[in-house]
Formats: structure tokens, sequence, C-alpha cells
């Protein structure tokens, strides 16, 4: 009997963790999710900020996730693997945010506003000056961080997308091809 074929729907490819997927359909997976992000954010761009936009915008960071999670948890599953290398990307990424934010004057201005106690009021004259001596310092660290996140998602990606599958069954499903 001769096995399906792997090339998946476009739903079950970014909506199902289950299973295993070749490079091209990974590749045609990352092409599909970046399709979506990028009409996503251009629908939100139209709508402005109205509420529609607020209420749609709530769901998407999760659904983002899960078909993160879906396209690279399954070529993840194709190499042999489960899922943790992908968690630890995140874990990474959320890493270098803090690290970042911090060393381009996130602790600084934190530091400013500690110095008031906590139910004070603080002068908005003076909320508006701290605000604004960290502004710049925090935009460089944007760039920084940009960056950083972009290579390490990159790099992921690219070892995802031309990594050899495991040619065997594994406890994932059978091979692809």
């Amino acid at each position: 009997m001769k096995q399906p074929s792997m090339k998946l729907s476009l739903y079950k490819l970014l909506l199902s963790p289950a299973g295993r997927i070749d490079r091209q359909s990974f590749w045609i997976g990352m092409a599909a999710f970046a399709v979506l992000v990028v009409v996503f954010n251009f629908a939100l761009g139209q709508l402005g900020n109205s509420v529609w936009a607020f209420l749609i915008s709530l769901p998407f960071p999760f659904i983002a996730l899960h078909m993160a999670y879906s396209i690279y948890g399954k070529r993840l599953h194709d190499m042999g693997r489960s899922f943790w290398p992908l968690t630890g990307m995140i874990v990474a990424l959320l890493l270098v945010m803090i690290i970042v934010m911090l060393k381009f004057g996130g602790s600084d201005y934190f530091a400013e506003f500690a110095q008031y106690e906590r139910k004070a009021d603080i002068d908005p004259a003076v909320q508006t000056d701290i605000q604004n001596r960290y502004q710049a310092r925090l935009a460089e660290g944007n760039a920084t961080l940009t960056a950083v996140m972009y290579a390490i998602i990159g790099a992921f990606t690219l070892w995802c997308g031309t990594a050899k599958a495991d040619t065997h069954a594994n406890v994932y499903g059978e091979p692809t091809s």
C-alpha cells in the first residue's frame, strides 16, 4: 500500500503540531506564515486604533505562536527531535530582549522612578523629563534588539530548513519521503 503524500493542506500545515514534514513543506509553511503575518499587520494598519483592531489583535500572538510551534515542531519531528530546541530559541529571544533593554537604559530608567514612593504622585514635568532622557538610549537598543532577534530566528529557521531528515520511523511518525 502506498503512503499518502505529505504535501499537507495549509490548514494542517499551519495549525497541527503533530507529525512530520519535509524541507519543502517547511519552507511552504514558513512562506504561508510570513504572508499571513504581513496581511494581518496590513489589516491592522488599515483599521487604525479602532476597537476592532484591538479585539482582532488580542488572539493573534497566541495564534502566531501556535503556528510557529506547528511548522517548526513538525520539521523538528522530521529531524528526530522534540519541541525543546524551539522552546529554547523562544527563551533565548526573551533573555536577549531583557538584556538588551536593560543595557540600553532600561535599568537606569527604572532606577529613576524607584526613588519615589510607590504611592507618591510624581510631578508630570519630572515624569516627562525622565522619559525624554531615556527615549534616545532605548531607541538605540531597539535597533540592536531587532538585529539580534532576527539573527537568532534566521539561524534557527535556516537550521530547520536545511537539516537532513531522520530517514527512519521515529516516535513522531514515518519518514516523509
